[in-house]
């Protein structure tokens, strides 16, 4: 006797030379359907990861992922909520001077957003690309670095000036004493490939206080970074710094938020699509089976075979195709994933001179194969049940 009995038995009806090829056949396009559901799942989930990963270093690395200040932009160093260093997901706080400026050169005029920066600011200031920033705006030299995109469209190069024009809102009337222009060196120029090239002009810290007329302890706010941008909680920091303005990215980048939420609901979507093919294709398939199969189970019974090894048999045989697909489709998507030339020339057919990552995280893979195995095992529950309630005697009847 060939043990455990319900594995072999299982086995053989899943797999045996002399299955009817009409079997094999729906056992093969069974395995193949899982297979390329599951391999595409973690291959999207992947270059969705690789999405969000250059989303935090192009996007995010610029955009503060919080902002707290007051109304009027205008506060003191020393008003700072000390409370927020206790949150969990904090990794970098520093106080900043941000102000929208009007941007005037011999050829155009715009708009602009001036940022000054310091040895505080090192942690922003890095994404910039620019070796020694802060040995290059020294004070008192009204220095400034502007991105590539502000400077063709003010058709300005290093070494050239231009005019920076601040605007009093406490005035709705202009005149010469509201617009206050300085003029302003450009010593470098920086490229990031991100928005903040078409409108950020970097000064000295000390240089933008004296322009903006800023006392010496005054700021605009502060800028926070967390560990994971993701699961910040405005509500709860909303809790500790309730007399601040707060400004959070999610507000700043609206519609990129909502873009990435819209792609977790298809995500989501997808995968119950898929989990519902799985199901229904192991019920319909089982059920086939057990109908084909019932004088088989009525003579096993008779032969003192448990309820419950029944039931197993089924059970095995029902989840068989799905855990082999998982696993073939699996394999098939992390080899893709690893040697990810193919997967990009795929996708450069649709999408010209595009550099996405594809990242491939171990626990997210893990558990599409535990979710997809699992609910296929319940799958098999109902249909393993109707083979304990056949009657041997009535089904051996006429044999």
């Amino acid at each position: 006797m060939y043990k455990p009995i319900s594995l072999f038995i299982a086995f053989r009806y899943l797999w045996n030379v002399r299955l009817p090829i009409f079997k094999k056949i729906i056992t093969i396009l069974s395995v193949i359907g899982i297979s390329i559901s599951t391999a595409s799942l973690i291959i999207i989930i992947s270059m969705m990861n690789g999405s969000e990963e250059n989303f935090k270093k192009n996007i995010l690395s610029f955009t503060p992922h919080l902002i707290i200040t007051n109304e009027s932009q205008y506060i003191k160093k020393s008003d700072f909520p000390k409370k927020i260093l206790k949150l969990n997901n904090i990794e970098k706080i520093s106080d900043f001077i941000r102000k929208e400026v009007i941007v005037k050169s011999k050829s155009n005029i715009t708009t602009a957003e001036i940022i000054g920066i310091d040895s505080t600011n090192y942690y922003n200031v890095n994404n910039y690309n620019i070796k020694n920033i802060l040995h290059v705006l020294q004070p008192g030299y009204c220095n400034i670095i502007i991105g590539d995109q502000l400077a063709k469209k003010l058709n300005v190069y290093i070494g050239d000036k231009i005019k920076l024009i601040l605007l009093s809102y406490k005035n709705i009337f202009f005149s010469k004493k509201n617009l206050n222009p300085q003029i302003f060196k450009i010593i470098s120029i920086f490229s990031t490939h991100n928005e903040v090239d078409y409108y950020q002009i970097l000064m000295n810290k000390e240089d933008s206080l004296n322009f903006l007329n800023y006392s010496k302890n005054y700021i605009t706010g502060w800028r926070v970074w967390l560990k994971n941008p993701f699961f910040l909680d405005i509500f709860q920091i909303k809790k500790i710094a309730d007399k601040f303005v707060l400004l959070d990215w999610k507000t700043q980048k609206s519609e990129l938020f909502k873009a990435i939420k819209i792609e977790k609901y298809i995500m989501l979507f997808l995968f119950l699509l898929i989990l519902l093919v799985a199901i229904l294709n192991i019920f319909i398939i089982l059920n086939i089976y057990i109908l084909d199969k019932k004088n088989d189970v009525a003579i096993l019974k008779t032969q003192g075979l448990s309820f419950w090894k029944t039931m197993l048999i089924f059970i095995i045989f029902g989840s068989g195709t799905t855990i082999i697909g998982n696993m073939l489709g699996t394999m098939i998507s992390i080899t893709l994933i690893l040697q990810n030339n193919f997967l990009k020339f795929f996708i450069n057919i649709f999408f010209d001179d595009i550099d996405m990552k594809i990242i491939l995280i171990p626990s997210q893979v893990f558990l599409i194969n535990f979710m997809l195995t699992l609910f296929s095992i319940f799958a098999t529950f109902y249909p393993s049940w109707k083979t304990i309630q056949f009657k041997p005697a009535k089904i051996l009847y006429n044999e």
